[in-house]
């Protein structure tokens, strides 16, 4: 696709004497004043007017410009023709600003004043700001104007709205194309949502690859007059990229994003139209966000969200010594309820406790279904009382190695043991007690009911403290006497 840039930018203000206190200058402008005149403002008094006005060098004495016409050259590369006020070609020619410095950029912009049969070509030039056009004032109709993709340049100003109109008005206004304000071009693959918050356009391609780690990207509400290109992304929720109205002139690319929610990928691309949307899975796995279903991974304290709210896990769950500091992390796991994958915890020194109430199984294809290893510093596990461990493998379901200050609760004991469980070098006075404290309470509550009732029960016949009695009150049945009847005297 070509991408034509007319620019002709130089100050917005440039007084006679020096800088003024509210006079914005162009980083580039800066750099030509230092490097050409050491830091003497003075050097651009020869390019501009008392008023600061760009005027140009104009026709100056002993100056040939009879290369700057009948030009037969297809590509201008050469600084030369920065010096040239009139660029006239045969058939066709394009100036490539790209290729030249700064300081002839700034020559060119204030020395040309007509085109003929010539476009001028400028690629998104990052440090652009302004767009001044106080000299430029013929073309030809051949030459299209395509200024886009420019971040920082700013057209809501009422001055430089007026001048592109009148650039418009000396070129053919049909085939001018100016971009509108904060609209973006990306040269480089974007590495995250901050790099296009500000964007309300976006001029070319977007994109995308390992780099850009982000679970739910950032909302892009935006117009892109280009395609998207997402390549091995952490990119998991896509609503945020819905948002975004395209003009794609070829397909969108999804390539192995093994993270994306596969039914909102199918919904994407019904809105996108699917022959616009190329889509090459990382494997065969379907992960349904919207019925909770998250994929497994490795889980980082650089990514946030990847399994908040997630109940069913699909892969596998890796915790390492790279992870970081997971402990914020692990908390989104808190509502999973099964793991189609396997549990790892290995070498990781940040993770103190992993609280897992509602997960009921681990299902592994390959065992063991849940690994502890080297976990110095983890104290607490807890899963759902009733959770299975199972693999299609041969192997232990359960390996815990090396995690002196891991505490696990009987019923998760007891599962795991029932699973063939290998617990190498696990705390054998904490695995004792877990197991047999039960009883001990079980037995002992036992006891103190059997002692209350034979109390109770020996009560009257027994001598207690008072304080007993007071406590439980005691009231002895007498057996009433019967009233015998008076006998009648007899008369």
């Amino acid at each position: 696709m070509l991408k034509t840039f007319i620019i002709l930018f130089i100050l917005s203000q440039l007084a006679f004497g020096g800088y003024q206190d509210n006079t914005e200058f162009d980083e580039k402008i800066k750099e030509i004043i230092r490097t050409r005149a050491n830091g003497d403002v003075s050097f651009l008094r020869r390019f501009v007017n008392a008023d600061g006005i760009p005027q140009g060098l104009g026709n100056r004495d002993g100056f040939n410009d009879s290369y700057c016409y009948n030009i037969t050259e297809r590509l201008l590369a050469h600084s030369k023709y920065a010096d040239c006020t009139k660029l006239q070609s045969l058939n066709g020619s394009v100036v490539d600003l790209n290729l030249w410095t700064g300081f002839d950029i700034f020559k060119f912009s204030v020395n040309l004043l007509e085109l003929k049969n010539v476009d001028v070509e400028m690629t998104y030039r990052t440090e652009l700001t302004y767009l001044y056009f106080s000299a430029f004032r013929k073309c030809d109709n051949r030459p299209k104007l395509l200024v886009r993709g420019n971040l920082r340049l700013k057209l809501s100003q009422g001055a430089d709205r007026r001048k592109i109109e009148d650039l418009k008005k000396v070129c053919n206004k049909e085939m001018c194309e100016i971009q509108k304000n904060e609209e973006c071009h990306f040269r480089h693959s974007i590495k995250n949502s901050d790099e296009y918050s500000n964007c309300r356009h976006v001029y070319g391609d977007m994109y995308f690859n390992s780099r850009f780690q982000e679970s739910q990207p950032g909302t892009m509400d935006f117009r892109i007059d280009g395609c998207f290109v997402f390549n091995r992304t952490g990119i998991q929720f896509l609503r945020p990229i819905m948002r975004a109205f395209s003009n794609c002139s070829r397909s969108h690319l999804f390539f192995k994003n093994k993270y994306m929610c596969t039914d909102q990928l199918l919904e994407l691309k019904d809105r996108w139209k699917s022959n616009n949307v190329n889509v090459t899975p990382a494997d065969g796995m379907d992960v349904k966000c919207y019925q909770g279903e998250c994929r497994g991974g490795f889980v980082s304290e650089n990514v946030k969200d990847r399994y908040s709210g997630c109940e069913v896990i699909r892969g596998n769950v890796l915790v390492t010594e790279q992870s970081g500091n997971v402990s914020e992390r692990v908390r989104d796991l808190s509502y999973a309820h099964v793991i189609n994958g396997s549990l790892h915890l290995i070498n990781n020194t940040s993770l103190k406790k992993l609280t897992l109430p509602f997960l009921k199984e681990i299902y592994s294809t390959q065992c063991p279904a849940l690994v502890i290893q080297n976990m110095s510093n983890l104290t607490d596990i807890i899963f759902h009382s009733h959770i299975e461990f199972n693999c299609n493998s041969t192997g232990p379901k359960v390996l815990i190695r090396n995690s002196p200050k891991l505490y696990l609760y009987h019923q998760t004991l007891e599962q795991m043991r029932k699973a063939g469980a290998i617990l190498d070098d696990f705390n054998s006075e904490t695995d004792t007690y877990s197991e047999n404290s039960t009883f001990y309470l079980v037995g002992l509550c036992v006891l103190i009911v059997i002692f209350v009732e034979i109390a109770w029960a020996l009560r009257k016949n027994l001598l207690f403290p008072n304080w007993i009695y007071r406590i439980f009150p005691m009231s002895i049945k007498r057996k009433l006497k019967q009233k015998q009847p008076r006998k009648k005297k007899e008369e």
